[in-house]
């Protein structure tokens, strides 16, 4: 008959590991070794000690798939692609900022009622800098004082 180690006899006897090496401790399971000393044991010994086995009980082990590491460069222009995608992104979460924060533009009329050479008295000019929008319309208001 074939010859299982203790994982592949454990799982068609549907019992532990622990379990079999007890019984083969106590002399209940008879065992016997490969050429490296490691555990065999035969089905009949199995059927004689435990009675029927499970027939849905697989005795190939499992492929594990390992995934290829890949290349230094493929790993290099992975990170330099993702770099790339992290510049765009921040621009357009700062374009999007930007949008959220527009205010419309006064008639200019009320602009050069306002004194050309100093932004800062425009009404629309933040006092304290709070957020970053903040800076940006201060910004924007000296682009226009520049413009006139």
């Amino acid at each position: 008959m074939a010859k299982l180690n203790l994982s592949q006899a454990a799982k068609i006897v549907g019992r532990n590991r622990t379990t079999l090496w007890r019984h083969i401790n106590n002399g209940k399971l008879s065992i016997e070794r490969d050429r490296d000393g490691n555990p065999l044991v035969d089905t009949s010994e199995l059927l004689r000690v435990y009675g029927e086995m499970k027939l849905d009980a697989t005795l190939e082990q499992e492929e594990k798939h390992h995934n290829e590491t890949p290349s230094y460069d493929e790993l290099f222009q992975l990170v330099q692609e993702m770099k790339k995608e992290q510049s765009e992104m921040r621009l357009l979460i700062l374009e999007l900022s930007n949008r959220l924060e527009y205010k419309s533009e006064k008639p200019a009329d009320t602009i050069e009622s306002v004194t050309n050479s100093n932004p800062e008295l425009d009404p629309e000019w933040p006092k304290e800098v709070q957020t970053f929008a903040d800076i940006t319309l201060r910004n924007e208001i000296k682009a226009k004082y520049l413009k006139n």
